[in-house]
């Protein structure tokens, strides 16, 4: 009997040994560190003021950055994660965070999450996802006597800011540690925004009489693709966008600037496309007045070019409110003096 064990003992070992697999001690891993740096330097919103003392558009660092990892086949979404520590360096600010994607290649958005008016479509695909903003609402619109003949134009909100940073053919290689996912020169992924940021200004004479006034430019796009930042050929609209009055206490005339800065995705690129802006005003007596101009040339001009600065050489003359027996002056019971007007987007 002994001797039977001795015998079967080195077979059941050999057998043993034989079945072995040799296997890393660490364990593979589809987890990797992503960072995005975003470019802040906005014309007209951050740097680059026309005139230092006029009311700037509000602007806050985004809070979340959203990374989508796309299949180039498909085009669709394989992974996404929501990047929401923050981080600053001599390049600026950035966001940092891990995403889980198995091995392969991919197409990479990254953008930040919750702009006010601009909206995205189709954001669970690389190439189809767009930003556009939706229409004014139906009280704006009956209070632009501009508008009144055309009944096929659609009038948009001006869209905010939307940084977007992509790359395509993103490797994502087999490790057995946490990698970090780069560009194909090595560095981290930057993040640019999509909208350019104009400032806008005219004269008006007879400012006195003014309660408000918005402005509304046509030739414009609507929409947006975040993979390439080029503009839907298909989509005209024309924005709208308020307008503000200039303080200046030094001025003594009945003459004063009234300017805003409005964002667009961009023009349309037909060669003949007229850029066309209307300025609509409400008198302190009820008048609802409209003035139009072709500023297609001012588009081309060094201060528009260079800074993004629309300087309107022309002026608008508001005539003085008719005098008629019993009505005061001419001036209704219950209108304000100019005041900035305030809507809800609806989203």
């Amino acid at each position: 009997m002994k001797r039977l064990v001795s015998l079967l003992l080195p077979l059941l070992l050999c057998t043993l040994f034989a079945g072995c697999e040799r296997r890393p001690l660490v364990e593979l891993t589809d987890l990797h560190y992503v960072r995005v740096y975003i470019d802040e330097e906005l014309k007209n919103v951050t740097t680059g003021f026309y005139n230092e003392n006029h009311a700037r558009p509000e602007y806050e660092s985004p809070d979340v950055l959203r990374v989508t990892l796309s299949d180039p086949t498909t085009d669709r979404v394989v992974a996404e994660r929501y990047l929401r520590d923050r981080g600053s360096d001599e390049r600026g600010n950035y966001y940092e965070g891990y995403i889980s994607v198995k091995p392969g290649r991919y197409n990479l958005l990254a953008y930040n999450f919750g702009t006010t008016s601009s909206i995205l479509r189709n954001e669970y695909t690389y190439a189809g996802a767009e930003a556009y903003t939706n229409e004014i609402a139906s009280h704006l619109l009956n209070n632009l006597p501009s508008r009144g003949s055309r009944g096929d134009e659609r009038i948009v909100y001006d869209p905010d800011h939307l940084i977007v940073a992509r790359c395509e053919g993103v490797n994502v290689p087999l490790r057995d540690y946490i990698d970090t996912l780069r560009t194909a020169s090595g560095d981290y992924f930057t993040g640019q925004s999509i909208v350019k940021s104009y400032y806008l200004q005219i004269r008006v004479k007879g400012i006195q009489w003014v309660s408000s006034a918005v402005s509304l430019l046509t030739g414009i796009a609507g929409s947006a693709r975040l993979h390439d930042g080029g503009v839907n050929e298909d989509d005209p609209v024309t924005l709208y966008f308020e307008m503000r009055r200039s303080d200046d206490p030094s001025r003594t005339d009945d003459t004063a600037v009234i300017y805003t800065t409005f964002g667009m995705f961009g023009r349309l690129p037909d060669a003949d496309n007229k850029l066309e802006v209307s300025f609509d005003f409400l008198t302190r007596d009820g008048r609802a007045l409209s003035h139009e101009f072709d500023i297609t040339p001012k588009f081309s001009e060094p201060d528009a070019v260079e800074h993004q600065w629309l300087l309107l050489d022309d002026e608008i003359e508001i005539p003085e409110p008719p005098d008629e027996p019993g009505s005061g002056g001419g001036f209704e019971p219950g209108v304000d003096d100019w005041e900035d007007v305030n809507s809800d987007i609806i989203i």
